[in-house]
């Protein structure tokens, strides 16, 4: 069942993007982060499309399994790791780099026998207190790990940045001084920086970089002119099309509770798309949408499955495409209004609507 509004999905600017990564973190290999469905955009097509990829980061085992079969063969990193001895052998069979984060998955390893070779990402806890190892643990973690892999099996080191979207944030400054001082004299492969610290934290870009909305060409930074000297370029363009026009005198009442009234004669049009697409329904200030090159109001409250806008001022008619978010409406202002971010929203909108792409 494919509902009238879709998203666009433009390949061309992913691998623009991908190539605006490669060139900021010039010395760093890329994972290209792919999980939930590559934030709404298809992981499987993302995936194909990033030739120039280093590797490919999901969430969990079977992000990973569904990648191995559909004919992905680059290095995969499951972020989660493994919660039981049936998704560690998965893991191995697929041959899928796992993250040890936790004393549960070094009992799971002590219990099997040895198998073969696997690469596994220790996660260090440096401040973010999610997943990882507490730097008073990790020497003892690193002796327990290398007494129960498999023989040719290889370690890197990892940790996550709760605060690299501040460019000034003293917490992240903080979060490197302890990496640094937790592995200092070690040689392991590094992977710190998402997408905020590839642009602002460069002393993070180590061996491995771990782009995931910057890959989507959004800005990661609580900054929203923070991208103005970079060309990266929306992926995701969320459209629908114009399913009725009408008129309105001052005073008639839009859409459910008739929240908003009409302070004038006006145009309505309706737009075939609503919150069961992914469109927020909470907006606290009135959003704009776009269509044939202008900007258009959202008038009334977003409904399940429609839109009403203000067209007084456009030339349109029924048919007529709009776009919600995309190249002519940021997706991060979408989310301030809101009171959300544009995780959220791609990831709403891109697994309920059907998706086209385009090169």
């Amino acid at each position: 069942m494919r509902r009238t509004a879709y998203a666009l999905i433009n390949l061309s600017h992913l691998k623009n993007n991908l190539a605006l990564i490669k060139k900021i973190a010039n010395d760093s290999k890329v994972i290209a982060i792919v999980k939930a469905d590559a934030y709404g955009h298809g992981m499987l097509q993302v995936c194909k499309s990033l030739s120039d990829a280093d590797a490919f980061g999901v969430a969990c085992i079977s992000e990973a399994q569904e990648l191995r079969a559909n004919g992905i063969e680059k290095p995969i990193l499951a972020l989660q790791g493994f919660i039981s001895s049936e998704e560690y052998y998965s893991a191995v069979e697929h041959n899928v780099q796992v993250v040890i984060h936790q004393h549960e998955q070094l009992k799971i390893l002590k219990s099997l026998p040895n198998i073969n070779p696997i690469h596994v990402f220790v996660k260090l806890d440096t401040g973010m207190h999610r997943l990882g190892f507490v730097r008073e643990e990790f020497n003892s973690v690193m002796l327990d790990l290398k007494s129960v892999l498999p023989e040719g099996s290889t370690i890197s080191v990892m940790t996550h940045l709760a605060c690299a979207d501040e460019e000034s944030s003293y917490a992240t400054q903080q979060q490197l001084d302890i990496f640094d001082k937790t592995i200092a004299n070690q040689k392991f492969q590094q992977s710190i920086a998402n997408s905020a610290a590839i642009l602002a934290w460069p002393k993070s870009h180590r061996d491995w970089v771990r782009p995931g909305l910057l890959l989507y060409g959004i800005n990661p930074m609580v900054d929203d002119a923070y991208l103005t000297d970079y060309t990266f370029q929306p992926v995701m363009s969320f459209r629908a099309p114009i399913i009725s026009i009408k008129n309105c005198a001052q005073g008639d009442r839009i859409g459910y509770g008739g929240d908003y009234c009409c302070n004038g004669d006006m145009v309505i049009g309706v737009v075939a798309a609503g919150y069961a697409d992914g469109y927020p329904r909470h907006l606290k200030t009135p959003a704009e949408v776009s269509i044939n090159g202008k900007h258009a109001t959202i008038v009334g409250r977003v409904s399940m499955d429609m839109i009403t806008v203000d067209l007084s001022a456009v030339d349109a008619k029924i048919g007529d495409e709009v776009e919600l978010w995309g190249t002519e409406i940021p997706i991060t202002k979408i989310a301030k209004d809101a009171e959300t971010i544009s995780y959220e929203l791609l990831c709403a909108a891109g697994n309920a609507v059907h998706r086209k792409f385009i090169e």
